[in-house]
């Protein structure tokens, strides 16, 4: 008698983030360096120097990378030109995980804060593009406190950055950029 196939495979959550990259080797050794990632499968097409498909785990949480295949249509945030979403993930000091992700190449994209929601938390973006927040939780706060801090956070005068001063590099075209960013 066959054993029972379970419908998730071990290890999986529900839903597994898929990241396009240009090269699924640089991309993991670069997950590896910032993240401590740990690879857990790598799959070759016809050349079998060249990756198409790998699993990697952060922490508890296992992410999928594709390669890039322009002729489907499937490309890097970098080769599109844009990031749509973000990896968020929670570390136990963020301050440690964030110099960890710079010094292994990560450009910030938001520097770190302190958020309303009780979080210490920032944005970085990798080489392929793609947006990772990092956080750490520095105050355990209700619902109510998280509104009424909402609210002081929104109504208050934030500075604004001109698109001229945003770094090249995160500026994706002149006719998609809003005319100003909010610092943080």
């Amino acid at each position: 008698m066959s054993k029972k196939v379970s419908p998730i495979p071990r290890g999986y959550r529900t839903a597994t983030p898929c990241l396009t990259v240009f090269d699924i080797d640089s991309a993991v050794a670069f997950y590896q360096a910032a993240f401590g990632a740990e690879l857990l499968s790598r799959s070759a097409g016809a050349d079998d120097s060249v990756a198409i498909h790998a699993t990697m785990k952060i922490g508890n949480s296992i992410i999928a990378l594709n390669r890039e295949a322009p002729e489907m249509g499937i490309l890097s945030p970098a080769s599109f030109g844009a990031s749509v979403g973000q990896i968020h993930l929670y570390v136990d000091n963020v301050d440690t995980s964030w110099e960890r992700a710079l010094e292994a190449g990560a450009m910030t994209h938001t520097a770190l804060y302190d958020a309303y929601w009780g979080d210490r938390t920032g944005i970085l973006v990798d080489g392929n593009g793609h947006l990772w927040s990092l956080a750490s939780k520095v105050e355990n706060l209700s619902q109510d406190e998280i509104a009424r801090r909402a609210r002081a956070w929104y109504s208050a005068d934030v500075e604004t950055v001109s698109a001229s001063e945003v770094p090249v590099e995160f500026m994706i075209t002149e006719e998609t950029l809003a005319d100003d960013y909010v610092a943080v």
